[in-house]
């Protein structure tokens, strides 16, 4: 038998490079869950952390999805509560702290520290197919 159960209240750490999918991929995963979200949105990119939050604010249930902003000062006062699922991708300093701090309350973290996804385009490629592969 198979029990699907929501973990609660998720904390999604949202990137600067490439946002829309590192935001709302694990958001949507989080929501089809059954979860409650928390996103903190980048403030390196803060336009397209403007536009999530707008969009976000307009179309979702305030109860079930919040949007917060601030870097990472914010973020390690956010920590300082419990989530019951952490979703970040960044760099492994950061990384640390996320970890550290779900560690106090059990929380199981979901980490990509990955690199800066270079992309090589040649000269007889394709522009607009190249763009839209990458991104």
């Amino acid at each position: 038998q198979v029990r699907y159960t929501p973990r609660g209240l998720v904390l999604i750490v949202g990137t600067w490079n490439f946002p829309n999918p590192l935001v709302f991929k694990p958001l949507a995963s989080a929501l089809a869950a059954g979860n409650t979200v928390l996103v903190k949105l980048s403030e390196v990119c803060c336009n397209t952390s403007k536009l999530h939050a707008r969009l976000l604010s307009e179309y979702m249930d305030p109860s079930i999805v919040r949007v917060i902003h601030g870097g990472v000062a914010h973020v390690s006062r956010i920590l300082q509560h419990r989530f019951d699922t952490i979703f970040y991708t960044g760099n492994p300093k950061v990384g640390r702290i996320i970890m550290k701090a779900a560690a106090e309350h059990l929380t199981p973290c979901i980490l990509e520290l990955g690199g800066k996804n270079p992309s090589i385009v040649t000269s007889d490629a394709d522009i607009k197919i190249a763009a839209c592969k990458i991104v």
